[in-house]
């Protein structure tokens, strides 16, 4: 009896689906995605429509594409249409629960092949700033504690969005440092993204390398 217990544990064993025992390969990871706008600022004007619909657009569309695709990566969007978002919201909620957060942005452009910009905090003076030891930061520096895990995220992103496949779509510029208010008291590691766009229909354009970028990066981080 103890035989036939073992054999058929054994079967059950090599016959488990290797698909199902993948989805628990991966740690599982979240990640923040706060389209610029809320429903008292509308953004920039792209052709007949405004910044805040196109990015909630793209973002809903790029939470598709990496939940469709994987397993291990959870997409929360920062708001609805007619959220309004206050000061230090998403600061909050990234702080709580994020791996990363991307801040998305729109611009309108001319430019045959639009360009997305990569930008990380900073108020330019990390080097002078820097200190060893157990260190106290207030809001406005939080972005120091995981600094070097920021760096890596931007190269990261530009490394993914900058891949021969995406060429004729968009070149990547940056990373860039700068005091970007969206991003002002996240401790996670945390990215602006501000998409160049043709026309009001493009942004679709971007939501597949943004979301393959996602994907890659945090499984990079594994």
């Amino acid at each position: 009896m103890k035989y036939y217990s073992f054999l058929f544990f054994v079967v059950i064993t090599i016959t488990y689906p290797f698909s199902v025992q993948e989805k628990y390969y991966y740690t599982q990871r979240i990640v923040v995605i706060d389209p610029a706008g809320d429903a008292k600022r509308t953004g920039r004007r792209i052709g007949d429509s405004f910044e805040r619909g196109l990015t909630l657009q793209c973002a809903e569309r790029i939470k598709e594409i990496v939940e469709e695709r994987t397993h291990h990566i959870k997409v929360i969007i920062t708001r609805m249409p007619g959220d309004n978002v206050y000061d230090l919201q998403n600061a909050t909620l990234a702080n709580r629960i994020a791996d990363c957060f991307i801040n998305l942005n729109f611009y309108y452009t001319q430019e045959i092949k639009p360009t997305i910009f990569l930008y990380q905090f900073s108020y330019g003076n990390d080097f002078a700033s820097h200190q060893s030891g157990i260190v106290l930061h207030s809001y406005d520096q939080a972005y120091k504690i995981n600094k070097n895990v920021i760096d890596h995220i931007c190269l990261l992103f530009k490394k993914e969005l900058s891949q021969q496949k995406y060429h004729a779509l968009c070149t990547v510029a940056g990373p860039y440092s700068l005091p970007i208010k969206p991003l002002i008291g996240i401790v996670a590691p945390s990215i602006t993204c501000e998409v160049g766009l043709k026309s009001k229909e493009s942004w679709s354009y971007c939501s597949e390398p943004l979301a393959q970028a996602i994907i890659a990066v945090m499984e990079e981080l594994e």
